[in-house]
């Protein structure tokens, strides 16, 4: 499955991602990428842990429902 990051305007491939977690920042939350590689990407920026959570929950139930893309607009 493919995640599209609209703002950034590119897509991730999440054959290439061993996880996707969120990370509490001072000012928000960031959704991030690990990748195979070891790299980190950060896929969107919340302005809280809930509403980056929630976009987390999104993507996994596009992929458990076998959907090939989502497309993630982050609020920030």
């Amino acid at each position: 499955m493919w995640i599209y990051i609209e703002r950034e305007s590119v897509g991730l491939n999440l054959d290439h991602v061993t996880r996707l977690f969120v990370e509490v920042t001072g000012s928000g939350a960031a959704l991030k990428a690990e990748m195979a590689t070891g790299k980190t990407l950060m896929v969107g920026y919340y302005d809280d842990k809930p509403a980056a959570l929630a976009s987390l929950n999104r993507i996994m139930k596009e992929k458990e429902a076998g959907s090939a893309l989502v497309r993630i607009t982050p609020e920030a």
